[in-house]
């Protein structure tokens, strides 16, 4: 494989992955973990990436919306773990408040056997899933349907959610940083989230490692404003230190 297209594949990995770890990357392309520095280095010079202690990132930049079905493929089996984790949370008689998005997709599928639950949600695929179980009642707010990503959208959903309470919020994030707080696309959908937040006792951020060091066009709300982030053991080490020294909790699958 000539330099330039080994190159090629780190940028696609990152793209896919968020980061890259040395000698992951040198195992999975065959080569010595110095050339895969020097790879990385000729990458940053050219402003692709930034390096880290032991890896690299994709060069910050504002996360754009990605359609459903790109994101259902992304990082499942981490989504899978955190949403069997967080799905162990939830009690019988609780009401909960499931985001938009492909993670809390996962959490839905986790949660089908519990008693006498209350779900309220802002994705129409979310609602479709659980509305046949008779121990689920399922809410749904009413509003514009955005057609990438199946989440509910507007005026009218915002107004639903000033006018319920829950037990525990699950939220999503396109983006998050321990600076910038959890970031999102639109204002539109920055505002809807939060909404939801304030509607619920216990604010949960379900989001894979891959979200981190990342930011988005609209502020959803600071990174202490949650009272527990779930993540994946992939998590770089450096945020993990800089999450403990804020004391926020942070449980990783």
């Amino acid at each position: 494989m000539l330099p330039v297209e080994r190159r090629t594949e780190i940028t696609n990995y990152l793209k896919e992955h968020g980061k890259v770890v040395v000698e992951e990357l040198a195992e999975k392309l065959n080569v010595s973990t110095m050339t895969i520095r020097r790879d990385l280095q000729i990458l940053e010079e050219e402003g692709f990436v930034t390096r880290t202690y032991g890896g690299a990132v994709l060069k910050a930049q504002l996360i754009k919306e990605i359609p459903y079905q790109e994101k259902a493929s992304i990082n499942i089996e981490s989504k899978i773990k955190i949403a069997k984790y967080a799905s162990s949370l939830v009690e019988a008689g609780h009401t909960i408040i499931l985001d938009s998005g492909t993670t809390n997709m996962e959490v839905a599928k986790q949660i089908v056997h519990i008693e006498d639950l209350k779900v309220i949600t802002n994705d129409v695929m979310i609602a479709a899933f659980l509305h046949p179980y008779e121990n689920i009642k399922v809410f749904c707010c009413g509003g514009a349907i955005q057609r990438n990503t199946g989440t509910i959208l507007g005026s009218y959903a915002r107004e639903f959610f000033q006018d319920i309470f829950a037990d525990i919020i699950f939220i999503g994030a396109s983006a998050v940083d321990i600076k910038y707080g959890i970031t999102t696309p639109s204002i539109e959908k920055a505002k809807l989230k939060q909404w939801m937040l304030r509607a619920a006792d216990k604010k949960i951020l379900l989001t894979d490692s891959s979200k981190f060091g990342k930011k988005s066009f609209a502020r959803v709300c600071a990174i202490d404003d949650l009272d527990l982030i779930i993540s994946d053991v992939e998590l770089d080490n450096e945020v993990i230190k800089l999450l403990k020294e804020k004391n926020l909790s942070l449980d990783l699958i």
